[in-house]
This record gives structure tokens, C-alpha cells and sequence, in this order.
């Protein structure tokens, strides 16, 4: 298996270049996501995409994970701390309100399986 360093780095490169098509072929279908703090959750992979799609286009003007602070990995994972920025269309209740640059500091634990494939995705903060 790849470093699961290097995987998150992808999927995360994919998530800001809004490539949903190549995070999905990163994802297993029964994808266990959950963004504590934010009443986030879901186990299927095209759920999931639909709404990272949907907030896209719809809520964010822009969004970004900026480049992590600090990378641990274990096994198969990772745990990832970096600054979540963007500036929503709307207001957004817990991230901020409409035109308004938000920062948030996430901390974000991912496992892969053995065939480099994402079937863990936890978000905090």
C-alpha cells in the first residue's frame, strides 16, 4: 500500500481542484464519514460526493484545506491538522456567514485499506 501520507495529500489535492470523480475512486463505497461538531455524517460514498458537489457549487464561493501543520500516521492511518478557509454564498451556520472569510482549524483522521483505498474519514473541530 502507498503511504497513507501521500493518499490523504491526494484526496485532499482532489477535494480543493473540486475533482469529486477522482476522490470518489479514492472512497469505498460504504465510506464510514462523519464531521464531528458539524452533525455531518454519512456511510455511502456517492451521498457523500453528491453533497461535497452540492456545497460547491451551491454554498461556497471558495474552499480549500490549506496545507497541513502537522501529518501522523499508523498503519493504514492518518491524522491530519490543517486550516479549513473559504468564504460561503449563504450564511452557514458553523462555518460563517455569507462574503465573510472563515478559518477553521480541523483535525482530520482517514484510514485506508490495505489497497490504498479510503474507508474511514473523521473530521473534528
Amino acid at each position: 500500500m502507498a503511504n497513507p501520507a501521500e493518499l490523504s495529500d491526494q484526496l485532499i489535492a482532489a477535494y480543493n481542484n473540486q475533482d469529486f470523480d477522482a476522490m470518489a475512486a479514492m472512497m469505498a463505497p460504504d465510506i464510514d464519514f462523519n464531521h464531528f461538531n458539524r452533525d455531518f455524517a454519512m456511510n455511502d460514498r456517492d451521498q457523500l460526493i453528491d453533497t461535497l458537489r452540492t456545497f460547491a457549487a451551491q454554498y461556497f464561493v471558495e474552499r480549500c484545506f490549506e496545507p497541513p501543520e502537522k501529518v501522523i500516521t499508523d498503519g493504514n492511518t492518518v491524522v491530519r491538522v490543517a486550516w479549513y478557509t473559504g468564504v460561503p454564498k449563504v450564511d452557514l451556520p458553523g462555518f460563517g456567514d455569507a462574503g465573510e472569510t472563515f478559518r477553521l482549524n480541523l483535525c482530520s483522521v482517514m484510514r485506508f485499506n490495505d489497497a490504498g483505498i479510503l474507508v474511514e474519514w473523521k473530521d473534528f473541530g
